[in-house]
């Protein structure tokens, strides 16, 4: 598709005001708006033609300054959600469980994009046959995140039944904090909170999947193994800005109870850094030593 002169204003005009009213950090709004107007002044944008080329263009610009990777420009109209069921596994999201040699189990959670009601008892089945392992390897290096409920519920099998503080999130457009702990009751048996855990991260590893493991790493639950993760803790929404474009704006941000802080931008950093491929027999053998 191709885009006016005219269109193409009200495209950024209409981005940079959905900056202005809910990005994340209002100083950092007031940059990327500086930013593109005097792009937009020096003619940069005068060739761009093509509505896919604008979206590219404006995120890179956009990201230039932000240096966040979850601000990105889209063209098209924006995916439906997926069916959420209830009482079944939501498709996708868990790639299975299993004891492997030495009794140490391994879970592979490739998304968190499901509500923790919808995954319940599906979780539970799943984590129930981790349960009696004496170490646990959890995967996401192909997670690219989600919902931090579905990170509290799958977490809450990690600790013990009194409620762990894992994080909390901040939004400026309403200026309100949430808070999320680990649940004090699960539909399965808990895999405990004093035998290792080792979380596999790759450099797609990203969002809700990065808060899994800042978390665990945060309050020493879990050896990380793998590769640094790709650095985004800021959460948020996409807004239509007309002519069938639309901004994903990120309006909040990770605070960590233990460190006060959180990924964004440097991602979480391994306790054993090894590439992506090679980070399960890192993490067996690890572990194997261990036990």
């Amino acid at each position: 598709a191709t885009v006016s002169a005219g269109a193409r204003d009200r495209v950024i005009d209409g981005i940079l005001e959905a900056l202005d009213r809910a990005y994340v950090f209002p100083s950092k709004a007031t940059e990327m708006r500086k930013s593109i107007t005097a792009r937009r002044a020096n003619g940069e944008y005068t060739s761009v033609t093509s509505a896919s080329e604008l979206a590219a263009t404006l995120t890179r610009h956009l990201q230039d300054v932000s240096h966040d990777k979850h601000l990105r420009v889209r063209y098209g109209s924006l995916p439906a959600p997926a069916p959420r069921p209830q009482g079944a596994l939501a498709p996708g999201a868990i790639g299975g469980a299993e004891i492997l040699a030495g009794n140490i189990g391994y879970v592979e959670i490739r998304s968190f994009a499901y509500s923790a009601r919808a995954i319940a008892e599906a979780v539970a089945k799943e984590m129930s046959v981790v349960a009696d392992a004496d170490a646990l390897i959890i995967d996401v290096r192909r997670n690219g995140g989600g919902a931090p409920e579905a990170v509290s519920l799958i977490s809450s099998y990690l600790f013990g039944e009194e409620p762990v503080h894992l994080n909390s999130l901040y939004y400026r457009p309403d200026n309100n904090t949430e808070h999320f702990y680990t649940l004090r009751s699960v539909a399965g048996k808990r895999f405990g909170p004093d035998k290792p855990i080792y979380v596999l991260t790759s450099k797609r590893t990203f969002s809700a999947a990065e808060e899994f493991a800042y978390n665990l790493q945060s309050r020493k639950r879990a050896m990380i193994v793998g590769e640094t993760s790709g650095g985004g803790a800021h959460p948020g929404g996409p807004q239509q800005v007309g002519e069938g474009f639309s901004v994903f704006v990120p309006s909040g941000r990770a605070i960590n109870p233990i460190t006060g802080t959180n990924w964004e931008g440097t991602g979480v950093q391994p306790g054993i850094a090894v590439p992506a491929d090679s980070a399960l027999s890192a993490a067996l053998a690890h572990a194997r030593r261990r036990m």
